[in-house]
This record gives structure tokens, sequence and C-alpha cells, in this order.
């Protein structure tokens, strides 16, 4: 029995709107149930429609309000500060407001939180510690910039991309100088997408393109920087499919990964961007990849957990990340593989629906879990995902047998592109 069975917590989650599924509905459900913590759940009162509110009903968390920063702090400094398990968000754009509401709370944050939400400064802050960990880039503003100036600054191909985006969107690959004036010449269509997201972005980051093997890892690191890992999971783009975009359309665990990537060097690679960073009390999710030379570089840290973060681990391991804080470790089944594949568009055009023959052979593969579908979609226009639209469906395969899954896997990724009918 742990000490959190013994007396009561919270944990406190920040959102801007109403958004839980059934991942957020177990984590939630597990702390109460096995640790004694309630969830408490504050939604942006002028983001969130009264009729989403109705949805939410359970005995594990409660809702509350807020309409400003000041409105939050306030309702949270009428909670007792030592029944506080955690403080959390899995709004990329909430890093920020996390971490303002956590110091004003007097709890401790990481030195460097700014650098989560703020591309360019993880550069600067990496070049000037670790600068074997990270990649070159510099950061422009497009309306202002002389591109003939900056030519011999680096080598094409090279990539462009938001310095605060959101996902992939605004990513792109540039090879010549066409590419350059035509992303430029669409900045504004970009920026009022960019906008529709709540991004106000004026600056952004050529960075030298790295086109190797990416990797991710979630890992959390306490007040006295003890750190806490989730396993490694590979990542591969679209771009490997021939479609033009920068959305990752598969994460994989699986039982060979440790002949692909040794552990204890990952482990170095992240204690150093701990010491950099002055991380403390914070969950961080780390994209990175192994260049052909075998170095590891760093493409982003993200201080927080969402989406397939949290459900990937729950499906695979039954372990709710949001506990590591309490147990500290996760016990690595490296019994079964797991692959979870995300589809997008590869064009800007009308959705028609799915290929129903082929959903359905993908249903009878040996190592086929469960599919989710975006039907709501359909007939309406989809985009690529650096034009800042969404995936439209994922697919879950999981097996012992590594045969039968890369089978499987092979399988999916060969008709990837036959399972969205554009019209």
């Amino acid at each position: 029995m742990t000490l959190f069975n013994l007396m009561r917590k919270i944990f406190i989650n920040i959102s801007r709107w109403y958004k839980i599924l059934s991942y957020y509905d177990f984590a939630y459900n597990d702390l109460y149930k096995n640790y004694n913590i309630e969830t408490y759940l504050f939604f942006d009162k002028t983001k969130s429609k009264n009729k989403d509110m109705q949805l939410l009903h359970n005995y594990a968390y409660k809702i509350f309000f807020y309409d400003s920063k000041l409105d939050l702090l306030n309702q949270l400094k009428k909670i007792n500060r030592e029944e506080i398990y955690y403080i959390n968000t899995f709004d990329e754009l909430l890093v920020l407001l996390l971490n303002e509401v956590k110091l004003e709370l007097w709890f401790q944050v990481s030195k460097h939180y700014k650098a989560f939400r703020d591309k360019n400064l993880q550069r600067e802050i990496l070049s000037k510690t670790y600068p074997e960990t990270t990649v070159k880039s510099f950061e422009v503003d497009l309306l202002s910039w002389d591109i003939d100036s900056f030519y011999n600054k680096i080598n094409f191909p090279y990539i462009i991309k938001p310095a605060s985006g959101i996902q992939s969107s605004g990513v792109e690959i540039v090879n010549s100088k066409i590419d350059l004036e035509t992303y430029i010449k669409n900045n504004v269509e970009l920026d009022k997408n960019m906008l529709s997201r709540w991004i106000n972005n004026s600056k952004y980051l050529i960075e030298e393109f790295i086109d190797w093997e990416m990797y991710t890892v979630n890992y959390f690191v306490n007040s006295i920087w003890e750190v806490f890992y989730s396993p490694i999971v590979k990542v591969n783009s679209t771009r490997k499919l021939w479609i033009n975009d920068f959305s990752n359309y598969v994460r994989i665990n699986w039982s060979i990964i440790d002949n692909e990537i040794e552990s204890d060097i990952v482990k170095i690679f992240i204690e150093k961007h701990i010491k950099a960073f002055d991380i403390k009390n914070t969950f961080i999710h780390h994209e990175f990849k192994l260049n052909s030379w075998w170095i590891l570089k760093t493409i982003e840290l993200n201080a927080r957990i969402w989406g397939y973060r949290l459900e990937m681990i729950q499906e695979l391991y039954w372990f709710n990340l949001l506990t590591m804080p309490i147990w500290k470790t996760l016990v690595h089944n490296v019994e079964f593989s797991n692959a979870v594949f995300v589809f997008y568009p590869e064009m800007k055009w009308i959705f028609k629906g799915f290929n129903s023959e082929l959903l359905n052979k993908f249903k009878s593969l040996n190592s086929y879990n469960h599919i989710r579908l975006s039907n709501n979609y359909i007939w309406n226009e989809i985009w690529l995902t650096k034009d800042w639209f969404s995936s439209i469906a994922a697919l879950r395969i999981i097996n012992k047998d590594l045969e039968q899954f890369k089978n499987d896997y092979e399988f999916i990724e060969k008709n990837y592109k036959n399972l969205i009918i554009l019209q």
C-alpha cells in the first residue's frame, strides 16, 4: 500500500475546451480507484459549450470553469496545496500558462520552460550546452527576411517550420530557392490556418534536414532530478510513403527495438537535456533522430502528455502514464510488438469515405486490435497535416509472433494510401 492509498490527493488538468476520450477516462478512473486521487478538470469558459459539459458525469472527476488566468489562479489557490498531486495540461498551447500557474502556486518547474513552446530557444540552449545533441538552425521573420543573404549558411535540402507551431502545421522541406519562394508566397494562407488554431506566429525556423530514423520517448523528471521512462517508440513519416507531408503515419514499439538503438545511449542523451533545461516536476515527450553517423539529434522537446502516448501505454502495458510519479518505473513487456497506423489524406480534396473491402482485410489480419474511423468528415474537404489538418483514422495492431506482426505491418503499409477515398 502506497502513501497515496492513505491520503486524498487531487490531479488537476487544465484545458481550453471539453475533450475526454476513453483513455482519459481510464486514466482518471485509475487514479481514483487505485490511488485515491480525484481529478479536477478546468475548462476555459469562453471556449467550452454547455452541451459538452452535460456529457461529463463521473465520480472520479469534478468540473470547473475559468475565464482568465487570474480566475484560474484564484480557484486553484482555494485548493489545499498539500493535496495537489500534479497540475497538468494535455494542450500544447497551454504549456506556458501551466508553468506560470505552477510558479504562482510555488511549485517547482523547469528553469527554461519557455523553450518547450519555442523551438529556436531550444536550439540556442542546446547549442550552448550540448551542441552535439541538436541540429543546425536559425530563426527568421518571413516578412522582413532577405533570402539571398542566407544561402551560404545552410545547404539544401533543409526544413522550414513555425518557431511556435503545433503538430506538423507549416513544416516543409525546401530543395531549392524556388521551393522557398513558393513557401513564402503561400505564407499568408498558412498564417490564417495557424490563427484558426490560436497560433499567432511570425517567426520561422530554417533547420538542417536529417533524413534518417526517428524515435520518441516519454519520461517524467521529479523535483530532485530522478527520471522515470516509458519504452522507446519508433516513428515513420508519411514522406517514406511518397506523400509530401510531415505527419507520422506509424508509431512502432516492438521487441527488436533494442537492436536498432541502445537504451543506455538514449538515457545518457536524455540526461544531457535534463541538465541543459534544468527539467523538474515535468512530463516530457522527446522526439529525436538517429542520423547516418549513428549520432542522436533532438528534433523537439514537448512538455506534456497527449493522445497516443497515454493511449498506447495504457493498451499495451495496462499502465497509466499519469501514475509515473508514484511507481517511477514501467515494466516493458517485450513479448508483444505493437504499432499504430494513423491515416492522413495525401492531397487536399473531398473525402468520400473509406474503402470497405480493404477495411475488412485489415480487420481480418492476425495482428488486428482495433480501428478508429472519423466518418464525420465525409463529403467535406480535407487537407495535409502541414496545412493543419488532423488524422482521419487510426489502426492498431499487436502480436506476440514477430513474423506475423511484420507480415501484417507490411500489408498495411503497402495499402496505406488505398484506405481513404477522395473525390
